[in-house]
């Protein structure tokens, strides 16, 4: 039982202690005009490891902020993902993906895929962690 709660407590503090915050604010977009892409992908990201949250913005605003369905790291940067259902207008379900790709240096992408029903759109920016 001592070992199970010492193993809990060394857990905690470590997810506690890699758990970061960090905004990506973009100033181009492909694969789209700057005014359709911000529709999509938003002029800034915040992201919240702690809350494994990612909220796309707008200079007046917040979309509702989306669960992380993945985190994953390579060489220098991190990509966080989300993945949301959308219906089109037939009412047949599809699947929208965003992936955040943060650099070390502090160079950030944005990519939005709804697979064969529109192409990619694909913001660049840079990231701070706060």
């Amino acid at each position: 039982m001592k070992n199970a709660i010492l193993t809990l407590l060394f857990a905690i503090c470590a997810s506690t202690a890699t758990a970061e915050q960090i905004l990506c604010e973009f100033d181009s977009w492909r694969g789209a005009s700057k005014k359709i892409g911000v529709t999509w992908t938003g002029e800034k990201v915040f992201i919240d490891t702690r809350q494994n949250l990612v909220q796309r913005g707008l200079s007046d605003g917040w979309y509702e902020a989306q669960g992380i369905s993945q985190i994953s790291k390579a060489g220098n940067f991190t990509t966080y993902t989300t993945q949301n259902q959308a219906n089109d207008s037939t009412g047949r379900s599809y699947t929208i993906t965003m992936s955040v790709r943060v650099y070390e240096q502090g160079k950030g992408t944005a990519r939005i895929s709804a697979g064969a029903r529109m192409q990619d759109i694909t913001a660049s920016g840079r990231c701070t962690k706060g």
